[in-house]
C-alpha cells in the first residue's frame, strides 16, 4: 500500500490516500483476449492501487464483443443486467449499454450535459456490482472528459475531520436512489457501508434521481458531509483524475470503490460520441 498523503485539494478538503494519486498511464494489449499474463497483472494492480485501470488495443475497431474478451480475461464472470434495463432500448441482449446521446436512447445519461460523480447500478445493493467496464468506439467533438473521484479515500478523510457528518452517510436510509423509468422503483440504504475485512465501498451518487436523508436532527451534519464530498469530487481535488478515453481504449473502474462522471461536451454529427458499458459482479483477477 502507498504512503499515506495528505495534500491541499479544492475548498479545503485534504487527501489521506489508500489508493495511488498518480494518474494511471493506459495499458497496451496485443488483443482485447489479454493473452499476455504481464498485462493481466498490470491491469489488476492498476485495479487494486488506483480504483481503475485503462487498457488500449491499437488498430481495433471497438465493438461489445471486446468487452467481452477483457471480462473472461480478468475473470469477471458474465454481465450483470439490472433488471429495470431488461426491456430497454440501450441495453443489448449481451446485457451491454450503449451511452450515447444518439437520438433513441432511453438510459438517464443519454445526453449531452456534465455527468455529476454517481456509481452505476445504484438501484441494486450496496457492493453487488464492484466492477464496471467501459469501452469508447468514438469520441465527441468537443469536451466529454471522463473524471473519477476517489469516494473511499474522501469518506476516510470525513470521518477524521467530521465524524458526526459521516455518519449521516452510512445509516441504513441515508441514500434514496429513485429510477427515472416508469416504473419510479427506489432503493433506500446507506452510501458508504464498511465490509467484513474493514475496508469501506460505496454507491454515493449526486445526479437528479438520488436524494440524502439524515437521521432526526442531522440535517446540519449532512449538509456538511455533503458539502465535503462535493468539495472532493470537483476539478483541482487529488480526490479527482480527469483524462478522456480514446477509441479503443477501455476503462476498468472499482464502481463500490471509485465515483465517476464526465464534462458536458459537443458530437460530431456523423459519429456521435458513444461508449459501450458492463457490469461486473466480481474483481479483476490476473
Amino acid at each position: 500500500m502507498p504512503t499515506p498523503l495528505i495534500t491541499p485539494v479544492a475548498a479545503g478538503v485534504r487527501q489521506m490516500s489508500s489508493f495511488s494519486t498518480i494518474p494511471a498511464d493506459p495499458i497496451d494489449a496485443t488483443a482485447w483476449s489479454l493473452p499476455d499474463v504481464a498485462v493481466r497483472r498490470r491491469i489488476a494492480d492498476s485495479y487494486r492501487s488506483r480504483g481503475y485501470a485503462i487498457v488500449h488495443v491499437p488498430g481495433t475497431a471497438p465493438s461489445a464483443e471486446h468487452l467481452g474478451e477483457v471480462a473472461a480475461a480478468l475473470h469477471l464472470g458474465a454481465v450483470f443486467t439490472p433488471p429495470l434495463y431488461t426491456t430497454s432500448s440501450h441495453t443489448a441482449s449481451s446485457g451491454v449499454s450503449r451511452l450515447t446521446a444518439a437520438s433513441g436512447g432511453d438510459h438517464p445519461f443519454q445526453d449531452r450535459a456534465g455527468q455529476h460523480v454517481h456509481c452505476d447500478a445504484t438501484l441494486q445493493d450496496l457492493g453487488q456490482i464492484p466492477t464496471t467496464l467501459m469501452l469508447c468506439v468514438s469520441v465527441a467533438a468537443s469536451g466529454g472528459v471522463s473524471y473519477v473521484v476517489n469516494l473511499v479515500d474522501a469518506y476516510a478523510e470525513l470521518r477524521r475531520v467530521d465524524p458526526e457528518a459521516a455518519e449521516q452517510l452510512a445509516h441504513d436510509s441515508a441514500l434514496v436512489r429513485t429510477s427515472t423509468f416508469a416504473s419510479g422503483r427506489s432503493t433506500a440504504g446507506p452510501a458508504f457501508a464498511r465490509e467484513a475485512d474493514g475496508s469501506w465501498i460505496t454507491r454515493y451518487s449526486r445526479t437528479a434521481t438520488d436524494t440524502y436523508h439524515a437521521t432526526p436532527g442531522g440535517e446540519a451534519a449532512m449538509a456538511r458531509a455533503l458539502a465535503f464530498l462535493d468539495a472532493a469530487a470537483q476539478p483541482g481535488s487529488t480526490f479527482r483524475t480527469d483524462f478522456t478515453l480514446q477509441p479503443g481504449q477501455a476503462l476498468i473502474l472499482a464502481n463500490d470503490r471509485l465515483g465517476h462522471g464526465r464534462t458536458a461536451f459537443r458530437d460530431n454529427p456523423t459519429t456521435p460520441r458513444l461508449l459501450l458499458r458492463a457490469l461486473h459482479t466480481l474483481r479483476p483477477l490476473a
